[in-house]
């Protein structure tokens, strides 16, 4: 589950990527609040999932090193 939003990026399906990160968000926060997965797992599912999210931001280049 971890490697399927990187998978997703190289084929380039950015969407699928974020939501395959929302969904390990989702995994992670039921971890922590239903005590199913380890308190640590479940952290690290919320930080891939996050970083997965932040990577579909799109940064517009600066000018200054446009130029």
């Amino acid at each position: 589950m971890v490697i399927l939003p990187r998978l997703a990026r190289s084929l380039h399906h950015p969407m699928l990527a974020g939501l395959l990160g929302v969904i390990l968000i989702a995994i992670g926060l039921y971890g922590i609040i239903g005590n199913h997965i380890a308190t640590g797992w479940s952290i690290l599912l919320i930080v891939i999932g996050a970083i997965n999210l932040l990577r579909l931001v799109v940064r517009q280049p600066d000018a200054t090193t446009a130029a």
